[in-house]
């Protein structure tokens, strides 16, 4: 049984999105199956596959992460990652489990996905 988070990024800067992906690759409990850098492209990607986790950057280029987060299942985890402490209150209102301020430090992501809330066959080591 494959007790991994699927995870998904939906950020547009390159350095931050290799962070991510690089902090992701690295974790135990974590697969991450694909990133994005617009809301369009994840969306038609969320339209055909169910992912557990999805860190989501709020100020993309061509949109919005808010736009986004409308559109989710309730049981989809999601941690904003932003490096406007402004978006938060209002994510928070929307249902995100969590929120990391940039530039986001290693022991900042483990927290994160440690206080996530998880279902029993989401259980991570």
């Amino acid at each position: 049984m494959n007790n991994k988070l699927k995870t998904i990024i939906i950020e547009d800067d390159m350095v931050s999105r290799m962070i991510l992906e690089n902090y992701c690759k690295n974790h135990p409990n974590i697969e991450l199956v694909n990133d994005f850098d617009d809301v369009e492209s994840a969306l038609a990607y969320l339209s055909k596959e169910k992912v557990n986790l999805i860190l989501l950057d709020i100020q993309l280029k061509n949109s919005s992460g808010f736009d986004l987060l409308k559109h989710i299942p309730p049981e989809t985890k999601v941690i904003i990652t932003t490096g406007n402490k402004d978006n938060i209150s209002i994510a928070q209102k929307m249902g995100i489990n969590n929120y990391l301020i940039k530039p986001i430090t290693l022991e900042e992501f483990l927290w994160s996905i440690k206080k996530l809330p998880l279902e029993p066959n989401e259980m991570l080591n």
